[in-house]
């Protein structure tokens, strides 16, 4: 991977932004702090409790295609955000990050739990591991913070390590926010951009990673932006 630093002449907005935080997620005071800001409101918390439902119901819905899930990779891991519903369904976890802070909060979380495998620092573009080495891979508020050639690496990888499942989120235009955001650029009451995609820019994603959409699991259907998704690996 290319590094582009802040400041390069080279590199465009949405590069140097993911620049700007992949460093910020790299320092221990981020990392001791996140969780306290991040689950820090009623509905920031409901919110989360959303997304690990979906999460749950795509584990349970790669189970009753009889490809149940048994070994996974979470990338990036952070502090253990998805670990407890992974763990509840005895999965044997393998955390994974650029970000070796973040990674020391979640083995503190998650000490004494058995179907926890081990940490790995990397980076999501280059994988440190063998072909097929998972049942799934999940990357959960990853993907919609990458540019787009970077975004295509990431999953590239993540669907040459997985046997069969990669399980990731999107932030999609289907939600009354983003038509309401549409109408004030076209009257002229916004300029700032406000990018969501659609199922037809995620299957292209997933088919030129090799991934064919399975199923989608909204979090909140017309007022949140995310889904989780499950995708299988084209043999």
């Amino acid at each position: 991977m290319t590094e582009i630093k802040p400041g390069s002449s080279s590199a465009t907005p949405d590069q140097l932004d993911y620049g700007r935080k992949k460093t910020h997620y790299q320092t221990v005071k981020t990392a001791a702090g996140y969780d306290a800001v991040r689950w820090s409101t009623y509905s920031r918390q409901w919110s989360n409790k959303r997304k690990l439902q979906a999460i749950a119901k795509a584990i349970d819905t790669a189970s009753s295609l009889k490809a149940s899930i048994r070994t996974a990779l979470d990338i990036p891991c952070g502090t253990g955000r998805i670990f407890s519903t992974l763990f509840s369904r005895s999965i044997r976890l393998t955390g994974a990050d650029l970000s070796l802070e973040m990674m020391q909060v979640a083995r503190k979380k998650s000490r004494g739990i058995q179907s926890l495998n081990g940490f790995i620092r990397c980076d999501a573009e280059t994988l440190p591991f063998h072909d097929n080495q998972f049942d799934a891979v999940f990357s959960i508020r990853f993907l919609f913070h990458l540019p787009a050639e970077v975004r295509k690496r990431a999953l590239n990888e993540m669907t040459r390590i997985s046997r069969q499942w990669v399980i990731v989120d999107y932030r999609h235009k289907y939600t009354l926010k983003y038509r309401l955001k549409r109408l004030q650029g076209v009257l002229g009451l916004s300029t700032k951009p406000y990018q969501r995609v659609s199922r037809q820019d995620i299957a292209e994603d997933f088919l030129k990673a090799g991934l064919e959409l399975v199923k989608i699991f909204p979090t909140f259907p017309l007022f949140s932006d995310k889904w989780v998704i499950l995708a299988r690996k084209i043999k």
